[in-house]
């Protein structure tokens, strides 16, 4: 016989309890989580996106400006202002292509190597302190749950939906 799937149903709210809702739950604690993480890049001087960019230049030293903005699936007119941004805090540099000088190769400054390795400490605190109230294993089995939901929703594994979006500062 074959398994009976329980119909899912709306709780009635209970003021001392959140939701069992697995949407609830992601925004919830995404919200949460992005709106700390930020808060906690401050004192380096760039936000969640700025971060994430300069860990795809790190990992691809030299790649396109061009190639990026499409791996990333960022309209090119964000791409120029994101790395306008990091540009202009002297965090990345374009250079020009040996071969076609019309293309602009990006790379991390020396400035920029210390602000993302200061920013890969103050994000691997923030994830310690977010999995604060599970162990390793849990948190490893909650993951794997989430790339799961994951694959079904975007093909981004790596990308953060929001990267090719307005700024999330209020400046």
């Amino acid at each position: 016989m074959g398994e009976e799937k329980e119909e899912l149903r709306v709780e009635p709210p209970v003021a001392e309890r959140p939701p069992r809702s697995v949407g609830f739950l992601i925004s919830q604690l995404g919200f949460l989580s992005s709106r700390g993480f930020m808060e906690a890049l401050e004192p380096v001087g760039i936000d969640p996106r700025e971060f994430l960019l300069m860990r795809f230049v790190a990992a691809s030293e030299g790649q396109s400006q061009q190639a990026l903005a499409e791996r990333l699936s960022v309209p090119a007119s964000r791409m120029v202002a994101l790395v306008d941004r990091l540009e202009d805090a002297g965090l990345v540099e374009r250079r020009p292509n040996a071969e076609d000088r019309r293309i602009r190769e990006l790379h991390l400054t020396r400035k920029g190597r210390g602000v993302i390795e200061r920013a890969g400490k103050i994000a691997i605190d923030h994830e310690t302190q977010l999995c604060a109230g599970i162990n390793r294993e849990e948190r490893e089995t909650l993951i794997d749950l989430l790339q799961k939901l994951q694959a079904n929703q975007t093909e981004l594994g790596g990308v953060h939906p929001g990267l090719g979006k307005e700024p999330w500062r209020n400046s």
